[in-house]
């Protein structure tokens, strides 16, 4: 039993802090991939309260059940969470952006004028990403996902599980691609564009800044930017404000 404990800590020791600068409901996805690349979650820094949400569905609920699968594999280690205010650079961590989309811009401002944080990309170890593709700042790609060469994936992108990316596709800044996508080949995401889960999009399209494309739907044409659009074919179905 002493040798399995020395073991667990021995583990612990090795693994590499991440902070990660806000919360979002893929907390999980998250600390799946850091531990997936030989992490922990060392600390969370907030910057604003959190929206209202379900129960079983908040941040505290998400942090405790992370707590609780590390105190399951034998990991004393506590995550802290503070306010950005309170934040001091740690050089041993990982610096990860929780918060996704075009909205978090103010957050990496305040973080990159106050402490000169800089954010590698996170990739999920079970992720495949040509070496041919380039991904930029603060990119993240969930487990099982695929990139295909020639790929630019722009900074503070998040790519979620399952999904397909095909070759030569150009995703702008902030896009936030869902579960179990599918992109053909030589696909233009303009910056803060959102792919709904399981969605199809044909090869040589544009998808214009700011639109969002609903769960399950299959574009065959240019989305002009703003727009939202569903269906299968998808059809634009209103202009989004802001």
């Amino acid at each position: 039993m002493a040798a399995i404990w020395r073991k667990l800590r021995d583990r612990v020791k090795a693994m590499k802090p991440f902070v990660m600068f806000g919360t979002h409901p893929l907390f999980g996805d998250y600390v799946d991939a850091i531990h997936a690349v030989g992490g922990y979650l060392s600390r969370v820094v907030l910057n604003v309260q959190e929206p209202q949400r379900p129960a079983g569905q908040k941040f505290q609920d998400r942090l405790e059940k992370y707590q609780s699968w590390l105190r399951a594999t034998g990991c004393s280690t506590q995550v802290k969470v503070l306010w950005l205010d309170d934040y001091s650079v740690d050089p041993d961590e990982t610096a990860l952006l929780g918060f996704r989309g075009t909205k978090a811009q103010p957050l990496l401002d305040l973080v990159k004028e106050r402490h000169g944080v800089t954010f590698p990309p996170l990739v999920h170890r079970s992720a495949m990403v040509s070496p041919m593709s380039e991904l930029h700042e603060g990119v993240f790609v969930g487990a099982g996902s695929v990139i295909a060469p020639n790929c630019s994936v722009g900074s503070f992108s998040l790519i979620n599980r399952g999904t397909t990316i095909g070759h030569d596709n150009l995703i702008e800044p902030h896009v936030v691609i869902g579960p179990s996508v599918q992109t053909a080949s030589s696909v233009h995401i303009e910056s803060g564009a959102v792919l709904g889960i399981g969605c199809t999009i044909r090869e040589h399209l544009v998808l214009g800044a700011g639109s969002y494309v609903a769960a399950g739907a299959v574009v065959l044409k240019h989305v002009e930017p703003g727009h939202l659009v569903a269906g299968v074919p998808a059809v634009s179905k209103k202009v989004l404000s802001g």
